[in-house]
């Protein structure tokens, strides 16, 4: 099945009211450059360019693309891209911060992209609300994949009616915030294994019954219906000992 074009689901902020409301939300300041993924018709953008050093706007659309750059006109600390966040390779040695209001469509792909791909230490998104909650979610996959890099904060609520046209959710601003990983690198795709069988309560894969419960006590798990990420990383480095 072929993936549904973001360009078919684009819901832009136009109020230079909410505009500056959602960025008063973020740490994002002169000093900093901002990558800022899906432009759109550059309302973010040429608020964006005042109060950052630099601004680099991906943007799918060519015909936005455009839009952007007559928006931010005469700035020339902006350089817009026309090209799929999804295909974009994100600075090695620089540091930057990202922004975007991004497709409910591939929220998923695009935080997994942030995450595990970017450097960056803040990165501020508009999502869907229930996404936000499931990125906070330690009993589903993705929230205990994005746990061992990110912090994921819920900043403020964006009510639907911010948008045109008005989707039929309510979003809200994130904050994935990056911190200390807590696994090594190379145990990673380990790490992902370990997780989808998991969620998946396949423990007799992973673990025999005297294991699981050295495990579980060495990580001192009362419940499985609510752990915590010191506990899940200590499950699974007690899975690391096993194997």
């Amino acid at each position: 099945m072929n993936r549904k074009n973001p360009k078919d689901t684009q819901n832009f902020i136009t109020s230079k009211k909410h505009v500056k409301e959602i960025l008063d939300r973020t740490n994002i300041c002169k000093r900093d450059h901002v990558i800022e993924i899906g432009s759109g018709k550059g309302h973010f953008t040429k608020e964006l360019v005042k109060m950052s050093r630099s601004v680099t706007a991906i943007e799918i659309d060519e015909d936005l693309c455009r839009s952007t750059q007559n928006a931010v006109y005469p700035f020339e600390n902006i350089k817009v891209i026309h090209t799929d966040i999804l295909k974009y390779a994100f600075p090695k040695r620089t540091n930057y911060k990202i922004f975007g209001s991004i497709p409910y469509n591939i929220s998923t792909d695009i935080v997994k992209k942030i995450t595990f791909e970017s450097q960056a230490k803040y990165s501020y998104l508009i999502v869907e609300k229930g996404f936000a909650k499931r990125l906070q979610n330690l009993q589903r996959a993705l929230g205990l994949l994005l746990m061992v890099e990110m912090n994921v904060n819920i900043l403020k609520k964006v009510p639907r009616a911010y948008f045109h046209p008005k989707p039929s959710v309510d979003s809200v601003l994130i904050l994935l915030e990056r911190h200390e990983p807590l696994i090594l690198k190379k145990d990673y795709k380990k790490y992902q294994a370990f997780v989808y069988r998991w969620v998946n309560k396949e423990y007799h894969t992973l673990f025999t019954k005297n294991q699981f419960r050295q495990a579980l006590k060495h990580a001192n798990v009362t419940t499985l219906n609510k752990l915590s990420k010191e506990q899940f990383i200590s499950i699974f480095n007690s899975y690391k000992l096993f194997h």
